[in-house]
């Protein structure tokens, strides 16, 4: 082993340490708690319900099936493994995610090697783990999780077409189409094996079985997205994200363009000087014609801009979604910490990685405030078993209703009137919880519960 795999390997040890601090805390914390919840009420549906990986569930479908055409849920089912062992718990979808997303900085590491010397490897890869990814790996989000396969089968791709080892296609084969079900704009990086593909040295026969492969591997994540989800979606009618049209698109990133900048200046380290110093390496490649780079940008850059258009709105306010351009811009900063005086380097590199984890890490605490939801299901279990519907006023965010453990409604305080809870007590609702915050609402049932958070009526 080089003695720059080992520092890589140090550091990686180290973040994977560090990032345990809090590991076990509930999913919320301000910060994409609602997408962490989706995952985790998936899982706790294959634990508690169906095991079958083909029908992820969610329980805000009132008294109908919850089933949920979404993304290919590898990591909900990996907690559902995991749970089945030691039981259900919502903090191993974070150790799950935080333990591929280091193995995919490792593999991240190894394909910058391929191309580039160690030192610009070792740069890059220090750069994308300290990205916002720091704080992205311990969620429960497909994203992290994704993105990480993605990397993995692309540096198994590009091993394959270079040595023609079996082992590798078929490393390629599970890490490709793993990633690209987890979350399907991520497989957009695939499209960097055109690279060792047309280089000029394969043999025929290579190039044959490669692309027999990758077809396979586009057909699955077709056969999932554009087939089984809409048969999902017509067993209960919930979408989760099917993207927008390009018009669509198009017209929200206009409509906010300020928030659209905000992913690129700030989302996608966390911070202004790492971003600052990855414009500065990508003019620096191509004032010196730097090839590499260069293509790597004339070949990416017409994706990413398709998946901001397909993502218009979401891509504008969720911080996460600037995650698929993080690599390429970690090689652009690198790129430049490389070709400037070292001890400069070392400078720049250290004031911009600061910047980066010191705003992430309010992410590692919860307000207290927040822990007034966990009281919800034993409150919940003190009325009636678990099959009872319950309903919560609240907002759109599922999150405060995964704390219940239980199927039914949510409810939008404006819609809280009296025809729409006889409405869903005629669909079989037994209790109605709402928050002691949203004000006084009348209603003519019966309170049975009541404390300084929630009070629940019997329907």
């Amino acid at each position: 082993m080089e003695k720059s795999d080992r520092h890589i390997l140090v550091i990686l040890a180290l973040l994977f340490a560090v990032r345990l601090f809090h590991i076990t805390e509930p999913p919320i914390e301000v910060s994409h708690n609602w997408r962490q919840t989706t995952s985790l009420m998936v899982a706790r549906n294959f634990y508690q319900n169906d095991h079958n990986i083909l029908y992820p569930s969610l329980d805000e479908n009132g008294e109908k099936a919850g089933y949920v055409a979404m993304e290919f849920p590898l990591l909900s089912y990996s907690i559902y493994l995991a749970s089945s062992v030691f039981g259900y718990d919502h903090w191993y979808g974070r150790l799950i995610n935080l333990f591929v997303v280091t193995l995919g900085g490792w593999f991240f590491y190894r394909l910058m090697r391929l191309y580039f010397d160690d030192r610009l490897a070792l740069i890059s890869t220090l750069v994308y783990s300290c990205s916002s990814l720091f704080h992205l790996a311990r969620k429960v989000l497909p994203d992290p999780m994704s993105l990480s396969l993605i990397i993995t089968g692309v540096y198994f791709g590009t091993m394959y077409l270079r040595s023609g080892k079996w082992s590798n296609l078929v490393l390629y084969l599970l890490f490709a189409s793993a990633g690209a079900l987890v979350k399907i704009p991520y497989g957009l990086y695939l499209v960097l094996l055109v690279f060792p593909f047309f280089s000029g040295q394969l043999i025929t026969a290579r190039k044959i079985t490669f692309s027999l492969v990758s077809a396979l591997v586009l057909f699955v994540v077709y056969w999932w997205y554009f087939n089984w989800n809409y048969h999902l979606s017509e067993l209960s009618g919930i979408w989760y994200n099917s993207g927008k049209s390009i018009s669509m698109g198009i017209q929200e990133l206009i409509d906010n363009s300020r928030d659209v900048f905000a992913r690129f200046y700030f989302s996608i380290f966390q911070g202004f000087i790492l971003f600052g110093l990855s414009i500065a390496g990508l003019l620096l490649a191509a004032y010196k014609k730097q090839k590499k780079i260069l293509l790597l940008v004339l070949v990416i850059s017409p994706l990413f801009v398709v998946y901001m258009m397909k993502s218009g709105f979401l891509f504008a306010h969720h911080g996460y979604y600037a995650l698929v351009l993080m690599p390429v811009f970690s090689l652009f900063a690198a790129h430049l910490l490389q070709n400037i005086p070292v001890k400069l380097g070392y400078v720049l590199l250290s004031v911009g990685l600061i910047e980066s984890i010191a705003n992430q890490q309010h992410d590692f605490f919860v307000k207290d405030i927040d822990r007034k939801k966990m009281q919800l299901e034993t409150i919940a279990d003190q009325l009636g078993p678990r099959s009872d519907l319950v309903a919560l006023i609240c907002g759109e965010n599922p999150n405060e209703f995964y704390f219940l453990n239980r199927k039914g409604w949510m409810i939008q305080a404006p819609k809280a009137n009296q025809n729409f809870i006889a409405d869903i007590k005629k669909r079989g609702c037994r209790y109605l919880f709402v928050r002691n915050e949203i004000g006084h609402l009348e209603f003519e049932y019966h309170k049975i519960f009541e404390n300084h958070e929630y009070i629940v009526f019997e329907l």
